[in-house]
């Protein structure tokens, strides 16, 4: 996924980034800093254990990740459902794995996915 940081960013530090979506806060994972009004491809992260994920219904939101009113939104098409309890999601651009073993049998390809996570991470891939 391409984004564009918004202000430096030190490893391990939160600041603004835009994609696609829209702007929204991330924690920057890189190696050396992160250099404000560069574009990067990244690798993205939620925290899957304490987010929550809910399929959506016919008033699917928007695929990508963006800040709403109750907080930060990472919604996508699921596009496959492992065995394992993971699932792949189309941000449209990007792509993110999920691990949801509990709600996994729920989730079916081509349903629209929301997730509500605390945190994004960030992974620059060097490319």
């Amino acid at each position: 996924m391409l984004v564009t940081l918004l202000t430096d960013m030190p490893t391990g530090k939160s600041g603004m980034v835009r994609s696609h979506g829209g702007e929204w806060p991330a924690v920057w994972v890189g190696t050396s800093p992160g250099v404000g009004g560069v574009q990067y491809d990244v690798e993205i992260e939620v925290d899957d254990e304490h987010s929550k994920i809910e399929v959506c219904g016919s008033n699917s939101p928007r695929e990508g990740i963006y800040l709403k009113d109750e907080g930060l939104k990472v919604c996508g098409t699921v596009n496959t459902v492992y065995e394992d309890g993971i699932i792949a999601l189309d941000l449209k651009p990007g792509n993110l794995l999920l691990e949801i073993q509990s709600q996994s049998s729920e989730m079916h390809v081509g349903q629209v996915v929301c997730v509500s996570p605390s945190v994004i991470s960030i992974f620059p891939t060097g490319i």
